[in-house]
């Protein structure tokens, strides 16, 4: 089972809190991604792009089995 899961079509979630939304583009060439990290959450900034990369790979390989 993934750690991340689509919220709505433009917005995905990693089971920690993280999430992306996607404000303009696709998952695929995205233009404007917007990541919302909990207050509680303390990430570094390399777990923060760690998580903007694995975030996208989902979007991009789970968004035709997530349309709503």
């Amino acid at each position: 089972m993934s750690e991340w899961h689509f919220i709505s079509e433009n917005r995905i979630q990693h089971t920690c809190g993280y999430e992306l939304i996607l404000n303009s583009g696709s998952w695929s060439d995205p233009h404007d991604i917007r990541p919302c990290i909990p207050k509680n959450l303390a990430l570094q900034p390399l777990e923060i792009v760690r998580k903007l990369r694995e975030g996208l790979n989902f979007a991009c390989s789970n968004l035709k089995e997530n349309t709503l």
